[in-house]
Parts: C-alpha cells; structure tokens; sequence
C-alpha cells in the first residue's frame, strides 16, 4: 500500500519554456495590461472555437456574469440553472440581483435535460443555464429547443469542456452564450482567466463593453491609438455600466505557449477515458455517465456512477491508498447557506451526487496507467 498520491485527479499541462519566453516579451515590452498577446491569443481561439465572437476575459466567473448581465437579469428576473455545479456558475445570478430557479438533473449524468428546465420556466426566466460535466456535452439541441420554445436564452457553462465538441462542431455553436474556464487546473490554462463566445453580433459588440466598464476600448481609440474618452461613441450610457473583467497580457502569453498542444493533450484525455469505457464495460458496480449521441467529450475528469451498494466516501479513502486520487469534484450548491431560500426537492441531484465519483484521465495518465487504474478499481469492488 502506497500512501501518496502517484495518479492525481489534476495536473496542469505547462510548456514552460515557451511561457517564460512569452512572458519576458511581456515583461520588456513595459505594457502588461490587455494588448498584443490577449489579441493574438483571441485569434487563434478563433479558429478552436470556429467562431469570431470570442471576448477573452479574467475568469469564466466573469464570462458568466456578463452573459447573464447580456440575457437581461436583473432584480424580480430569474435563471433556470442546475445546483450540481461549481459555485462560481451561480454566484453571479445572487451578485446581479436575480433569482434562482433549481432544475433537476438525471442521476445518470449529473446534467440538467430539457424536461427538467421546462418545468421551471417562466414569465419571469430570461435563461437557463447548464453544465457540461466533466467535458461531456448535456443534451445541446434539446435545450436549445425548449428555450427557444418559451423565448430565453441558453447560457452555458463550459468551464470543464475546452475543445467539446457536439454534432461535430465546437459546443459553442449551440446556445447564446458560452463560458470556458482557462483557470489553473482546466485542459487549457492561462493562469487564470477566460472566455465568453456570444452567437449575435449585437451580444459580442455589447460584452466587448461590458468587460471594460462599458466602454469599447478599441473605439474609444483614435488612428494613432491614443484613448480618446471624450469621443461619443466612447460614453457610457445608463444601463450600459460594465466591470473590470478583461485578460491581460501575462495571463494570454501563457495562454499561447499552451495552446498549440491542446488538440495533442484532449486526445490523451479522449483515449485514456476510452480505455476505462471498455475496463467498466461488464461492470455492475461502476458504470460512467450517460452520453448523448453525437457527443464528443473533453473528459476534464472521468465521471462515473457507483452501485448503490459501494460506500463511495470509503472508496475514495481505498483508491487514495492505492495511490489514485478521486473525488466528487464538485458538491450540489443548493447545500450552502447563500441559496437557502430556493431550497427545495431535488431527487435526482441528491442520487447523483451521492454516487458520483470522478478518476484521473488527464494528459499526465498514459494507456498503460489507465488499464491499472482500471484494474485496480475493479479489484477493490471486488469485480477482478
């Protein structure tokens, strides 16, 4: 029995001389705010998300925020969103002076569906709000379609889903706004920061002010460059109040050194999530989430489902001993104080968040590290 940790559930990939290269041309160049390197980093996320409308920011926290700023909440306005999620996702809903409404997920993936935000709109929701869990993409045109149905917009978390794709394209292709991570232990990593990917012209030109005060910084410019405040189209009209949510140069040049090997480092995630598909395929103890049909996930983690008769806090403890570090990855947010007042019965969050477990299949796991962390799970549930 080992009692430290040799397959960890996270590990950032880091090309670390490309970034100190990057960061020392920041570091000369004297001008470490949004410039040069968010720019060039804006262009090729482009051609990764297959899309112009990209607003490279400090956080997805951010992203969110000003998507659901963008959708129209606002005191006596709600968000259909899913508990079983970071609590970064819902935060800014209390932060923007909305209300919550919970909806369901399926206990087989940890994801809300179309029925169950269908029960929750109404003449007061401007969105609803999902999760792709782990990297696996929810069910997207079913969403899309109910929203559509009842006229709110579709906001979509995809902090765990960088290079996800759904039908083959991009998942950003399938709702008004969607939200990538780039925080220090996601695929791709910037440090910290993140991205709004808006479907409308008239959202993208509208959060381009919003992530700098509400002012466009690129119009408020004149041909020289030189900030020009005064200038008409540099004003901040009531209502049009932003923040200060922008990516600066350190965080993007960290950000370029990484992404030209991102396609190279989700496939690893791809086929180590595939060796342990076929490990658990004959298994009645550990099954992995449901997937749609057409989804290509990311697997951030590999997300399973234990039987009901496996303790999986004790199972955690076990594979800990072995060496291979698990988790819940994130607990259901209706559990905390701050959303007391929009407490109310949620079956399947409850099932699924008792059952859930997520294993390692990250870059840093090779073919070989996953069949024995495979085999290793199996023979602690007592199936080899």
């Amino acid at each position: 029995m080992s009692s430290s940790i040799s397959y960890p559930l996270f590990k950032v990939y880091l090309e670390k001389e490309t970034a100190l290269s990057g960061l020392a041309d920041v570091f000369d160049s004297g001008f470490i705010n949004e410039g040069i390197q968010v720019n060039e980093l804006k262009e090729q996320l482009k051609g990764v998300f297959k899309d112009d409308n990209i607003i490279l920011m400090n956080s997805c926290t951010s992203a969110l925020t000003v998507a659901m700023k963008l959708a129209g909440l606002k005191p006596g306005k709600n968000i259909v969103t899913s508990p079983m999620t970071c609590i970064a996702s819902n935060t800014p809903i209390i932060n923007l002076g909305g209300e919550i409404k919970w909806a369901d997920v399926s206990p087989e993936t940890g994801m809300v569906t179309a029925e169950t935000i269908s029960k929750e709109i109404d003449e007061n929701t401007v969105a609803v709000l999902y999760v792709n869990w782990g990297g696996v993409p929810a069910n997207l045109t079913d969403i899309q379609s109910v929203a559509k149905q009842h006229g709110v917009k579709v906001i979509q978390d995809a902090a765990h889903a960088f290079m996800a794709e759904f039908d083959g394209k991009p998942i950003n292709h399938f709702a008004d706004f969607t939200c990538y991570s780039f925080q220090a232990i996601k695929h791709f990593t910037c440090g910290d920061g993140g991205a709004l990917v808006c479907q409308s012209d008239r959202d993208y030109h509208a959060a381009q002010k919003l992530k700098w005060f509400g002012y466009d910084r690129e119009k408020a410019k004149d041909e020289k460059g030189n900030w020009k405040a005064q200038q008409a189209d540099a004003d901040i009209q009531e209502g049009d109040v932003g923040f200060k949510f922008n990516m600066n140069n350190v965080s993007a040049a960290i950000g370029l050194a990484q992404l030209p090997k991102m396609p190279e480092i989700v496939a690893q995630h791809r086929d180590n999530a595939a060796t342990y598909d076929k490990a658990f395929a004959q298994s009645s103890k550990i099954r992995p989430i449901n997937r749609v049909q057409g989804s290509n996930p990311s697997f951030w983690v590999y997300t399973c489902i234990l039987d009901n008769s496996v303790d999986r806090d004790k199972f955690i403890d076990k594979l800990a001993s072995e060496g291979i570090h698990s988790g819940q990855v994130h607990v259901p947010n209706d559990d905390y104080s701050c959303f007391n007042k929009y407490r109310k019965p949620l079956p399947g969050v409850r099932k699924f968040s008792e059952h859930q477990i997520s294993i390692p299949c990250g870059w840093w796991i090779t073919r070989q590290d996953a069949e024995k962390i495979a085999h290793t799970v199996l023979t602690l549930l007592g199936e080899k």
